[in-house]
């Protein structure tokens, strides 16, 4: 029985990640559970430990988010503090509408602890204000 239910959950939410020297970025497509998560959280961590140690900057474009479950949130906010331990120097967040900056403020803490971060609505002035911080 606990084969059949595996098998019927299924990724929900549509991302890509994708190292550009020092600027990963990170797009977030649809609404998002905790597998499609956490296969995303895997992918950046991936990429942040190919940068060896070096400093570098997250671009989040969240312009076709659509909110995530609860367990979902949770499994961010522990890539979240694991972070604020490493060498990421800065943060921008693009939104379409600031609900949903609200929400993901709401349930992922580890977010206020970022030291260098700041929301968008727009994609250039937020590629604009991340390369002013490398």
């Amino acid at each position: 029985m606990f084969n059949e239910v595996s098998l019927l959950m299924l990724e929900h939410g549509t991302f890509s990640v994708v190292l550009e020297g020092n600027l990963l970025s990170i797009t977030l497509l649809g609404t998002f559970n905790d597998i499609a998560t956490l296969s995303a959280c895997q992918q950046i961590e991936a990429k942040v430990e190919s940068l060896n140690g070096q400093a570098f900057a997250i671009l989040v474009n969240c312009i076709g988010y659509e909110g995530s479950t609860p367990d979902a949130h949770k499994i961010s906010n522990q890539y979240l503090l694991w972070l604020n331990k490493i060498n990421c120097i800065a943060l921008a967040s693009i939104y379409s509408q600031n609900i949903y900056a609200d929400i993901v403020k709401n349930e992922q803490a580890a977010l206020f602890e970022l030291k260098n971060r700041q929301e968008f609505n727009d994609l250039q002035e937020a590629k604009l204000w991340l390369l002013s911080q490398l």
